[in-house]
């Protein structure tokens, strides 16, 4: 999938001040991992998807919704274009940036203007999941994402630091942390998936405190919240309350 833009747009416009406090916390998760990260903006009709990839061998979703009507946005030039407003709404954009840019591009009030597209994407970015085609496989509770995420964490430290200092390499090290994350969640899906979530915030402010409760029996959550997995081809999502997971099954998200 190219990463080009074919719908020419100056900016786009958020639902209001929560979307764009959503969307600048997730930016600025990314930008811990990576200051140079890139992210892809697809809009389409009412919502608009920004992409990311943490380093844990996934790509992250957060959906945001747009504003029924982004009529009258100023265009600042950050686009590269004449400082004008826009005349219709954006309902189109597939686009490439810069996620420190688009970070400082957030107005409080949702308004979005778009920076320019980055010269050089990065491989991941020409390489999305399907939009259409997801099948549901089942559910996991919040909790239990939570727990596999600390669990793991845990685990890798534990093994890390028991590694002899004249033997503790980036290899070694990396070997540890692959055997951990690949270690099955539930459906298909690898630990690795609930470690992205919880890094990326998208289990929510409770998850922690939940695996602390009472344990619901799994299939029977009642309230408790969920987190949904589903399937298109080799590729799986994790579904959680404040964002998504994505990565393909097999060696790797690229292979």
């Amino acid at each position: 999938m190219s990463t080009a833009n074919p719908f020419p747009a100056s900016a786009l416009a958020l639902a209001g001040s929560a979307e764009a406090e959503d969307l600048g916390g997730y930016l600025t998760r990314l930008l811990r991992f990576d200051k140079a990260a890139a992210v892809r903006v697809v809009a389409s009709g009412a919502a608009v998807g920004v992409y990311g990839q943490p380093p844990f061998d996934v790509l992250t979703l957060r959906t945001l919704a747009l504003a029924p009507d982004v009529a009258g946005i100023p265009d600042t030039g950050q686009a590269g274009g004449t400082t004008a407003t826009l005349a219709k709404p954006v309902s189109e954009v597939d686009i490439t940036v810069s996620a420190g840019d688009l970070l400082h591009a957030i107005a409080p009030d949702g308004a979005l203007p778009l920076p320019r597209p980055l010269a050089g994407a990065t491989a991941w970015t020409g390489f999305l999941p399907p939009r259409t085609g997801w099948q549901r496989t089942g559910e996991l509770l919040v909790s239990e994402v939570a727990a596999a995420a600390l669990a793991g964490i845990a685990a890798f430290k534990e093994r890390a630091e028991a590694i002899p200092d004249r033997e503790r390499t980036r290899a070694a090290v990396d070997r540890i942390a692959a055997e951990i994350w690949d270690r099955p969640l539930g459906h298909g899906l690898p630990v690795r998936a609930a470690h992205a979530a919880r890094a990326l915030a998208f289990l929510g402010p409770t998850a922690e405190s939940a695996t602390q409760a009472t344990p619901v029996t799994s299939g029977a959550s009642g309230d408790a919240p969920v987190a949904t997995v589903r399937s298109a081809g080799r590729w799986l999502r994790l579904d959680a309350p404040y964002g998504t997971v994505v990565l393909r099954s097999g060696s790797g998200l690229l292979a």
